[in-house]
């Protein structure tokens, strides 16, 4: 798997991917859900956050720590797939670095 992958569409416009995680998503989700325009998923999450606002403590904590983990480890996934799935084409990626010896 590549660790930087570049993506362009029919209209020239050019998006880097990245492997791994995601601290931007984990940390800030809405605001990476909107950076990434994936508006519906920025909805929810945004109405996640009213939600554990209004519940205990242990709920918020439940609910912040599963954002934090499943957005930082699936974000970039996730995106890759929607830019695959809308049609963006691979023009060129960064191999992953060997760690064998010589």
């Amino acid at each position: 798997m590549a660790r930087q992958r570049l993506y362009v569409n029919d209209r020239g416009d050019c998006v880097i991917s990245d492997s791994g995680f995601s601290w931007f998503a984990a940390i800030a989700s809405p605001v990476w859900a909107l950076h990434r325009r994936l508006y519906l998923l920025a909805v929810i999450l945004v109405v996640a956050g009213v939600i554990s606002n209004v519940a205990d403590q242990i709920t918020q904590l439940v609910i912040g720590v599963a954002q934090f983990v499943l957005l930082g480890s699936l974000g970039n996934r996730i995106h890759r797939w929607l830019l695959e799935h809308r049609g963006w084409r691979v023009t060129a990626e960064e191999p992953e670095q060997s760690t064998g010896g010589t």
